[in-house]
């Protein structure tokens, strides 16, 4: 399993050797460009330094003589006495590691330090560096006013090592910090998810049902969001867990009225003796069963049309084919009246919508089954699709009793039936319809043809470019 804390460690330390191992080669490569100089110079004020100091001896000429006292120049520079004993070593190494040889006017030597290179070179004017025996050596060569040449000789080696001294140690230091800045970055890392560890504790300690919002305010900003999501599925778990609460309580009320008058027909068929009257109750219990069956049908329904039922299985469709299906398929219960069914479809390429095939084929059936339902014998109910600016039309206007405008609300609520209509039902049908057009963005309105009689059902259908669709 992945650890946040790990991954931060790991990762910020994996980040500060970077940076370091980048500092510690521009400090190598910049540190030698900039104490280059400064041994240079070391150069220089030594050939000076010689040459001064041979200038006591000018009156004597002989070789013997000159290299005695460049012998005791070296001793000279060799005894100073300093300040800084752990690093006295370091200024001896380093002293020793400058060499020297003095030539005269005719180009004899005159004059060399123990360790200078034995091996004759030319040596350009200045600086310069050379290979002497398969060495490199950085060279500075200086002509002096009564004709001599000084050659200063400094071994590459010796220069780096200056250099490469400082950075280990520089490293060194860099890589002791690194154990006590990881325990630091865990430390201070651990500190920070506690806030995490807290919500984490409390949500472990919840009972199943207690769906109440996390508090919020020792969280820290970026863990926010994540809280309030959970937050915002507590919500609609909440919601979710008091509508199938409420549906399971509508579900068993409605049920018990059937079930109940089935029961009493079969006990009252039971003590029949005449056999006409037994085949009445027995009518009266396939009424009973049929309606416990359409009940059950209703409520099947209206758990898959409930909010979020179907919204992953939505796709571009067409609504006048499913119009016309539907109304080919309940044709024969409108011929049973002598109803007649017709379609006026203006659409263009029928009418593509984003939605559910299914739920909107049961839009469409619950609305033209009440449509006929509640129709008188040889009346007409007609069916039209057109549009509107953004939106797909679907109306369906009928002859019957209608609603009135003070019930036009209250129809779409679970089980409730206007009184009087002499028409069987559950009370689901528009129920379920405003379901699925709260599904599809849509809405709903009811209001009463322009004969004056009846009702017109007109559901609108917002056009794909005209909602943003969810996918996931």
């Amino acid at each position: 399993m992945r650890s946040i804390r790990q991954f931060l460690v790991v990762n910020l330390l994996i980040g500060v050797l970077f940076a370091t191992n980048l500092a510690i080669l521009s400090n190598l490569y910049f540190g030698y460009k900039s104490v280059r100089p400064h041994l240079d110079a070391q150069m220089v004020i030594m050939a000076q330094s010689i040459d001064t100091f041979l200038r006591e001896d000018t009156k004597q000429a002989h070789q013997s003589n000159m290299n005695a006292q460049a012998k005791r120049y070296s001793a000279a520079i060799r005894s100073i006495s300093y300040d800084d004993l752990p690093y006295l070593d370091e200024l001896h190494r380093s002293v020793d590691n400058l060499e020297f040889k003095v030539y005269n006017a005719r180009g004899h030597l005159i004059a060399k330090s123990f360790n200078a290179p034995s091996t004759k070179v030319h040596v350009q004017q200045g600086f310069s560096s050379v290979m002497i025996n398969g060495e490199k050596w950085r060279t500075f060569r200086l002509s002096t006013s009564n004709k001599r040449t000084i050659l200063v000789f400094h071994p590459h080696h010796a220069r780096l090592y200056i250099e490469e001294t400082a950075n280990t140690k520089a490293i060194m230091i860099i890589l002791m910090t690194i154990p006590p800045l990881g325990f630091f970055l865990w430390i201070i890392i651990s500190r920070s998810l506690v806030s995490i560890q807290e919500t984490s504790e409390e949500i472990k300690q919840r009972e199943h049902n207690n769906l109440n919002p996390i508090a919020t305010q020792n969280i820290p900003i970026e863990i926010k969001p994540l809280i309030a999501e959970i937050n915002s599925l507590f919500e609609r778990l909440h919601a979710n867990f008091m509508r199938e609460s409420r549906f399971a309580a509508d579900a068993a009320h409605e049920l018990k009225t059937p079930l109940a008058a089935l029961k009493t027909h079969v006990q009252v068929a039971q003590n029949m003796q005449s056999t006409e009257d037994i085949h009445a109750y027995l009518k009266k219990i396939i009424i009973s069963v049929d309606r416990a069956s359409h009940t059950i049908d209703q409520l099947l329904m209206l758990s898959r049309t409930m909010p979020d039922a179907h919204m992953r299985e939505h796709a571009m469709i067409k609504i006048g084919p499913i119009v016309t299906m539907v109304i080919a398929e309940l044709a024969p219960s409108a011929l049973k009246k002598n109803i007649k069914l017709s379609l006026d479809n203006t659409l263009k390429d029928d009418g593509m919508i984003f939605g559910h095939e299914i739920a909107l084929q049961t839009l469409v059936s619950n609305l033209l089954d009440n449509a006929i339902r509640y129709s008188d014998e040889e009346k007409a109910i007609s069916v039209t699709l057109s549009e509107i600016n953004n939106s797909y039309v679907l109306s369906v206007t009928d002859q019957g009793p209608g609603i009135p405008k003070e019930l036009r609300t209250r129809v779409f609520e679970r089980f409730f039936r206007v009184i009087g209509t002499q028409q069987s039902g559950t009370g689901l049908g528009l129920n379920i319809v405003s379901q699925i057009v709260k599904l599809h963005n849509g809405s709903i309105e009811l209001s009463t043809p322009e004969s004056g009689k009846g009702l017109c059902v007109e559901v609108q259908f917002p056009k794909p470019q005209a909602i943003h669709t969810i996918t996931e």
